[in-house]
């Protein structure tokens, strides 16, 4: 189809995925394009590439990041267990997506430990995953070795109180010896 300037592309992708009883996707993706003229194409694909792209585009990642919410709670068990220090926030460290998360990166900036932080906006899996898994509604959410300590209110409660400092403090000393 020979397109102009002043004709106006609309493209949609249609795919039909099913998982079979092995484990294995099966699909057949279908995109349509429809223009301001009177005509319009369909294409019927069913190659691997065109498969893939399909499942990326419908599970906002790639083929291998689709997973359960098992999966995810697995996912965000390995991350507390392997990180001593661990904040689930929005945004990066270096540039904080929302107040509460830039407060949490704060304070944990102020003890001048290195800290792992996971952008829950860049994985929705993991942004609703870790609300049920801490049974906690809000994120920023802060664990100090393995332990749930809580949202940036608490943190801010704990850090003046000290008691956050005794954490970090443990968990420094740990990592030193």
């Amino acid at each position: 189809m020979m397109m102009t300037p002043y004709t106006t592309l609309l493209a949609t992708t249609v795919a039909v995925v099913l998982l079979t009883d092995a484990g294995a996707f099966t699909a057949q993706p279908s995109f349509g394009v429809q223009t301001t003229s009177r005509f319009a194409t369909t294409l019927s694909m069913s190659d691997d590439d065109v498969l893939n792209k399909a499942i990326e585009m419908m599970s906002g990642g790639g083929a291998d990041e689709f997973e359960t919410p098992d999966m995810t709670q697995a996912r965000i068990q390995t991350l507390v267990d392997q990180n001593p220090v661990l904040l689930f926030m929005k945004g990066a460290k270096s540039f904080p997506q929302c107040g509460f998360s830039d407060t949490a990166t704060k304070i944990l900036g102020s003890y001048e430990l290195d800290f792992h932080a996971v952008d829950v906006l860049a994985d929705q899996a993991i942004r609703e995953g870790v609300k049920t898994y801490s049974q906690w509604p809000t994120i920023p959410q802060l664990y100090v070795d393995g332990e749930f300590i809580g949202g940036s209110d608490i943190m801010i409660e704990m850090y003046e109180n000290g008691e956050l400092k005794e954490l970090i403090e443990k968990v420094a000393a740990s990592l030193e010896a």
